[in-house]
């Protein structure tokens, strides 16, 4: 009886554990509180590789916001990488061995080989698309975007680029593209 009981109160912890971990699987939470479990269920990161994000972060975010691998496929960041010397109108080649090690990074964090809720998204919007060159232009962006009016966008002769993450996103860097973290200038918080 003695080990019937204890068993009871080990399932019945167990249980109860799990439901108090998957209860409120809020990603702003997840994303500002570290601890132990938050590394198993947040839902998208760059930071998988310290060395390979400095260096990405370095070499690209110089120039503009340095966009989480997860949100494009492998198969776009090679065409991305492949056309440095045109890169959306700009020359930004790079050495043989720093675009070789950024392509690496890119390539082995890209939507398919990592387990965010955004990183899952974004591959079923293209399922039966070519790899996009930019994120604005996959489905899942889109969706995610499609109430921001470009009177927003304009408000208080301040443009504002969907390109550019962090002009609303304020904990992008972060990895966090939660609702609650969103403050588009000239607008506010913005209210989903």
């Amino acid at each position: 009886m003695k080990k019937i009981c204890l068993l009871l109160i080990l399932i019945l912890s167990l249980i109860f554990g799990i439901g108090v971990v998957f209860a409120d699987r809020d990603e702003a939470v997840y994303e500002k509180e570290p601890g132990f479990l938050t590394r198993w269920f947040r839902s998208d990161t760059m930071l998988a590789d310290k060395k390979g994000t400095q260096q990405y972060q370095e070499e690209c975010g110089s120039c503009h916001f340095p966009y989480q691998p997860g949100f494009l496929p492998g198969a776009s960041w090679r065409l991305v990488m492949a056309g440095l010397d045109d890169h959306f109108g700009e020359n930004a080649e790079l050495s043989d061995y720093e675009a070789e090690y950024i392509l690496n990074y890119l390539t082995q964090n890209a939507a398919e080989n990592v387990r965010g809720e955004i990183s899952q998204k974004v591959l079923w919007s293209i399922r039966t698309k070519q790899p996009p060159m930019r994120i604005t232009e996959t489905d899942f962006f889109k969706h995610e975007h499609d109430e921001i009016s470009p009177r927003i966008l304009h408000r208080n002769g301040e443009k504002i680029q969907f390109s550019n993450c962090d002009s609303c996103h304020v904990r992008a860097l972060q990895g966090s593209f939660d609702d609650d973290d969103i403050k588009i200038p000239g607008y506010g918080r913005w209210d989903d």
